[in-house]
C-alpha cells in the first residue's frame, strides 16, 4: 500500500557516531553510523568472531527516503549471490510487466486426416513448462484431431541463442539440478528426477528414471546390501548430447530408497524426447526421430499453453531462489527489450535499467540472472535503491513485494526470522562458498515502512552463522521507531 506523507513536525533521532570510551568500537572492528540506539544493539553482533576479517555492506533506510537509519560500508561493492535476483526480477516487472505470459506451441506441417508429416515443438522461453505443461499441450492436440506423426518431432528452440549456460556457471563443474541449464524449450526445471531401491540382497539396486523418455543413459555401478548404511553417489555427465547417470555404492536391502535430481545438459532435446514419450502415451505414433530445428512460418497450430504469469514465476525465483527461472527470465528480457534471447543483450538492457531508472552509479557488475557464481557484484545500497524504486512502482510494487520469502514462514526464510514479528520481513536470501546476503523490505515499531540490505563475503566460517547474525541485525532494526519522513 502507497505509504501517505505525514507533514507533522516529527522529534527526529540525531545522527551520530557514538565516540564515547565506554562506547567506542575495538581495534579494527566493523564500525556501524546512524541511530545511536541502533548503533548500540548492532557493534555486539559485529564483533562475533564469525565476522572476522569479513568484508561487510550494510544499509538500512525508510522505504520512503530520507537519512540512514544505519550502515556500514554502504558503498563497498561485493558478491550479492542470489540477492542478484532482486534486481533480475524488479527489470522484469518494470520491463515486461507483472502479467506477462510465455507461450509453448505444437504445430504441424503436411497436415491431413489427423496426420502430421512433420511435428514441431515450438518453445517460448516457459520456465516453469513442467510435465503438467507438456500433458495439457499433448492432450490439446489430440483433442483438435491429431492421430499420428508421420516424420520427425523437430523442436524449434530459436527463440533464444543456442547458449544453454548462464555466464559463471561454470566456474564450478557440479551436476546439481541448481546449475541447470537454459533454453527456450525447457521442461520439469531443466533436471531429471532418480528414484534408486534396493533390490535383493547382493543384487543391483533399481534405478528409475522420470520422466523415462530415454534421454537419460543409466550407468548403475551400485550393489545391494544386506544390511548398514546407505552409502549412495549418484552424479550426471554429459555423454554428447544426452546425459549419462552414474550410480554408485551400497543401499541396504531394507531401505526406503533414494531420490535426487540431477541437472541435464541439452534441455531442448530433453524436452523433445519427453514430449515424444506423451504423445505417445496419449496414443499418438510418432514414427520419426526427435531432432532440432527452426519450425516453418506456414504452419498449422495444433495446440499452445500458455505460461503462469510474471508475477507468478517470480515467486518461484525470489521465494525459491530458483537459478534456472532467474536466468530465463534475464534472457527474455534480451529478447524482448533488447536484440537477442541471451546473456549479452539482457545485461545489457538491465544494466541501461539500473542506471537511467533506478539511478545506480556506475561500477556495478552485473553478468547473469541468478547471481550463481560469476563477478556480480553490487552494495548495500544499490540493492537498497533496487528496493525503493519497485516500493514506489505500481503497480508492479505488491507483485514485488509478494514475490519475497516471508520471515519464519515461507520460502528460504522459513526456518529464519523466529524472534521477528511474522510478516514484517519480506526479503531474498543468497549463499554461495563465502557469501551470505539478504536483502528486502521490514515493517518498524511504529509501523512504518522500511527497506534493508546486509551484503557480507569472505567470512572465516559456516554460513548458518552468518544467517544468524543477519537475522539478529533484522531484528534489531525492526525494533526502531523511525516515523516517517517529513
Amino acid at each position: 500500500m502507497r505509504a501517505s506523507i505525514v507533514c507533522l513536525a516529527l522529534l527526529l533521532p540525531v545522527w551520530t557516531l557514538a565516540q564515547t570510551a565506554e562506547d567506542a568500537p575495538p581495534p579494527k572492528a566493523l564500525v556501524g553510523r546512524g541511530d545511536p540506539a541502533l548503533v548500540k544493539a548492532i557493534r555486539p553482533i559485529l564483533a562475533e568472531k564469525a565476522l572476522a576479517g569479513a568484508r561487510v555492506s550494510i544499509l538500512v533506510e525508510r522505504a520512503d527516503g530520507g537519512k540512514p537509519l544505519y550502515s556500514v560500508d554502504p558503498d563497498q561493492r561485493l558478491h550479492p549471490a542470489s540477492n542478484t535476483k532482486l534486481v533480475t526480477s524488479a527489470a522484469a516487472l518494470d520491463l515486461l510487466g507483472p502479467a506477462f505470459r510465455w507461450r509453448t506451441d505444437l504445430a504441424a506441417t503436411g497436415y491431413a486426416d489427423g496426420k502430421a508429416e512433420t511435428l514441431y515443438l515450438i518453445g517460448g522461453g516457459d520456465p516453469r513448462f513442467v510435465s503438467e505443461s507438456l500433458f495439457k499441450l499433448v492432450d490439446d492436440a489430440r483433442f483438435n484431431g491429431l492421430k499420428a506423426v508421420e516424420g520427425d518431432l523437430i523442436v524449434d528452440d530459436s527463440y533464444f541463442t543456442a547458449d544453454r549456460m548462464a555466464p559463471g556457471f561454470d566456474d564450478k563443474q557440479q551436476d546439481s539440478a541448481y546449475r541447470a541449464a537454459s533454453s527456450a524449450a525447457s521442461f520439469n526445471f531443466n533436471a531429471v528426477v532418480i528414484n534408486i531401491a534396493p533390490g535383493e540382497a547382493g543384487e543391483k539396486p533399481v534405478v528409475r528414471i522420470r520422466p523415462d523418455s530415454g534421454y537419460v543413459i543409466v550407468e548403475n555401478r551400485a550393489t545391494t546390501a544386506g544390511s548398514g548404511r546407505e552409502r549412495l553417489k549418484v552424479s550426471a555427465v554429459a555423454d554428447g548430447d544426452r546425459t549419462k547417470v552414474i550410480v554408485g555404492g551400497r543401499i541396504p536391502a531394507r531401505h526406503r530408497g533414494v531420490t535426487v535430481r540431477r541437472r541435464i545438459d541439452h534441455p531442448s532435446l530433453y524436452a523433445g524426447m519427453a514430449a515424444k514419450l506423451f504423445l505417445e502415451r496419449a496414443g499418438i505414433e510418432v514414427k520419426g526421430e526427435v531432432k532440432l530445428g527452426p519450425a516453418p512460418k506456414k504452419r498449422r497450430r495444433l495446440a499452445r499453453v500458455y505460461s503462469v504469469s510474471m508475477a507468478d514465476a517470480l515467486d518461484d525465483v525470489n521465494k525459491l531462489s530458483n537459478n534456472m527461472m532467474a536466468e530465463t527470465v534475464l534472457r527474455t528480457i534480451g529478447r524482448e527489450k533488447g536484440d537477442a534471447g541471451d546473456w549479452t543483450a539482457g545485461t545489457r538492457v538491465v544494466g541501461d535499467w539500473l542506471k537511467k531508472e533506478v539511478g545506480l552509479r556506475d561500477g556495478f557488475t552485473y553478468v547473469n540472472g541468478s547471481g550463481l557464481f560469476g563477478e556480480t557484484a553490487f552494495s548495500a545500497r544499490d540493492m537498497v535503491q533496487v528496493l525503493r524504486h519497485m516500493h514506489r512502482r505500481r503497480p508492479t510494487m505488491p507483485e514485488y513485494g509478494a514475490s519475497l520469502a516471508i520471515g519464519a514462514t515461507d520460502g528460504t526464510l522459513r526456518r529464519r526470522m523466529k524472534d521477528v514479528d511474522k510478516a514484517s520481513v519480506r526479503a531474498k536470501t543468497g549463499t554461495l562458498n563465502g557469501v551470505v546476503c539478504l536483502s528486502g523490505y521490514l515493517t518498524f515499531a511504529d509501523g512504518t515502512p522500511g527497506v534493508f540490505s546486509i551484503l557480507i563475503n569472505d567470512f572465516p566460517g559456516a554460513a548458518w552463522r552468518i544467517w544468524g547474525i543477519q537475522d539478529r541485525i533484522v531484528q534489531a532494526a525492526a525494533g526502531i521507531s523511525p516515523g516517517r519522513v517529513r
